[in-house]
């Protein structure tokens, strides 16, 4: 099942970072293909899947930092982004270790995966790109990043804000999850105790 369809909004220019983001959305779409199998939970291909994303998540999580620091971006960028990319990885873990709780893992983490790819592919990672162009035609790093924080299209900015909403929702609920989830584990461990 294609449910994130790769297109040309979604390039970036920078050939290494889009060939390792199609990648990234075609594991999204496997797990679709899982989510409608109705694959267990507790193992089978839904648990090959989530240790090929996460590693492959943060191989391109690295190299996208390297490139960053490589090209000399704004250190304002690199940190916001390279923060995002480690509450992506804490999240993901996160949303695996509570997937007993979920009523619909597959479909609760697919869902995640694809409003997150599409928020930091639309906007943070094609920011990173117009500034890295603008750093190589001689603009300097403050500059590019300072023109970033004006880019205006509307439509785009909407979009963009729609998806990070769903994209903070979803991560504050994983994150609701695995909170009452040490919660309870902490009574059933004191009842144990006691």
């Amino acid at each position: 099942m294609e449910a994130f369809v790769w297109d040309q909004r979604f390039v970036t220019g920078i050939d290494v970072v889009d060939e390792q983001h199609h990648r990234l959305v075609d594991i999204t779409n496997r797990l679709g293909d899982v989510m409608v199998a109705g694959d267990v939970v507790s193992g089978g291909r839904m648990q090959v899947l989530f240790l090929e994303l996460s590693g492959y998540a943060r191989e391109h999580f690295h190299d996208e930092e390297v490139l960053m620091r490589e090209i000399g971006l704004d250190t304002r960028h690199i940190d916001t982004h390279t923060l995002h990319h480690h509450q992506f990885v804490e999240q993901l873990a996160a949303m695996w270790r509570t997937r007993g709780l979920m009523k619909n893992p597959t479909e609760i983490l697919h869902g995640f995966l694809a409003a997150w790819l599409a928020f930091h592919i639309l906007g943070e990672d094609h920011a990173m790109a117009r500034q890295i162009a603008q750093i190589k035609a001689g603009e300097s790093p403050v500059m590019a990043y300072e023109s970033q924080l004006h880019v205006e299209d509307n439509a785009t900015a909407t979009l963009l804000d729609a998806l990070g909403t769903l994209y903070h929702l979803l991560a504050q609920q994983n994150s609701d999850l695995a909170e009452a989830n040490a919660r309870l584990e902490s009574a059933i461990e004191a009842r144990r105790s006691g």
